[in-house]
């Protein structure tokens, strides 16, 4: 039925034009019957047949209505192009047409973009230039994206169009020198494409962070950045909390912290589930000797089970109570901090006091 229609809205197209002989030559039910694909093949031939040469199957007149219409033929080549494309490609968006682009558009399809993630691509930021996206474009493939996983990233973070191409290159450098290989540059630039636009400074930082403060190994590093690539988007401060939560509170090593993936979770839920096991009897910080009065789970287990099978398996408990536990501890945690809060304000009024009588 597509096909008919078709077939149909070109006949009368073509008619408009004083093509009759020729629709009626060309424009066969038989090939708009079998098959959208045969149907583009006869409207191809029949563009050939209005713009080659002269035949001797061809009136006089024909051959004179062909001479003085090659603005009309021009037109219904367009046509035909266009018709072709819509038909081989039904599920492109409306409006992306590339004759709007011409041949802006052929590096990109150079490059394995389709015309429709072209047109979504031209849809981002749609002031920037083409040569702008072309470049930032080339360095995602150069990193081993592929063109779905390139269209994704900017999609997530189109403030990468807006990247010099220094800035995209010195970034790259940098994950790679931090022990980032294809897969994990891969990974970062889907999940996590805001780390190509942060400053770089920052990312020194933590790196210094981790091996100056928290003593971890350049080769402990590496594994950390990799398995939790959003630490960089971390403020400085909640790294180093975190880090010292787990090995004074918790009293976990580095090795382990590194093996568990230690930083993808939430401190919040590491400590609710803490201080849940503690109460329960089931978890206990290490002495200095590293010894405990109970085998604790380990850290990983504690942090990477889904929240029913911690309560049922590692809690044996129910998901109810520990619903209940949390809203309790947060008032908890709310009554110390307004405690610490009045504490401070009385130690600063009598600080003032204390001053006064020295002055006087």
């Amino acid at each position: 039925m597509r096909a008919m229609k078709l077939g149909l809205f070109c006949r009368q197209v073509l008619q408009r034009h004083s093509f009759v002989p020729l629709v009626c030559h060309c424009i066969q039910l038989s090939s708009l019957k079998a098959s959208p694909v045969a149907f583009i093949s006869t409207l191809q031939h029949l563009g050939c047949r209005l713009t080659g040469n002269s035949s001797p199957g061809l009136s006089e007149a024909n051959f004179r209505l062909r001479s003085s219409k090659t603005d009309s033929s021009e037109g219904s080549q367009k046509l035909l192009q266009t018709l072709a494309i819509s038909s081989v490609e039904p599920e492109r968006p409306a409006g992306a047409d590339l004759l709007n682009l011409g041949k802006v558009a052929d590096p990109f399809l150079d490059m394995g973009l389709s015309p429709a993630q072209i047109t979504q691509l031209f849809s981002l930021q749609p002031n920037l230039p083409p040569q702008t996206r072309l470049t930032v474009v080339s360095e995602l493939l150069l990193l081993g994206l592929n063109t779905d996983s390139t269209l994704k990233v900017l999609q997530k973070s189109p403030e990468l169009l807006k990247m010099s191409l220094k800035h995209l290159r010195d970034r790259a450098d940098l994950l790679r020198r931090l022990g980032f290989e294809e897969a994990g540059m891969n990974h970062v630039a889907i999940h996590f494409p805001s780390i190509f636009t942060l400053p770089q400074k920052k990312i020194e930082s933590l790196e210094r962070l981790l091996k100056e403060k928290c003593l971890f190994t350049v080769h402990q590093i590496s594994t950390i950045l990799q398995m939790c690539p959003n630490i960089l988007l971390e403020e400085l401060n909640d790294v180093e909390y975190k880090f010292q939560f787990a090995y004074f509170r918790m009293g976990v090593k580095h090795r382990e912290i590194v093996q568990s993936g230690f930083f993808q979770a939430s401190l919040t839920e590491i400590k609710n589930r803490l201080i849940f096991l503690e109460r329960l009897g089931l978890y206990q910080t290490p002495d200095k000797k590293g010894q405990t009065q109970v085998v604790n789970p380990k850290l990983k287990s504690i942090i990477r089970f889904s929240e029913t099978d911690f309560v049922t398996k590692m809690a044996c408990s129910s998901v109810e109570e520990y619903k209940i536990f949390k809203k309790l501890l947060v008032r908890e945690e709310r009554r110390l901090e307004e405690q610490e809060a009045a504490m401070q304000s009385d130690l600063s009024d009598l600080e003032s006091d204390e001053e006064g009588s020295y002055t006087e």
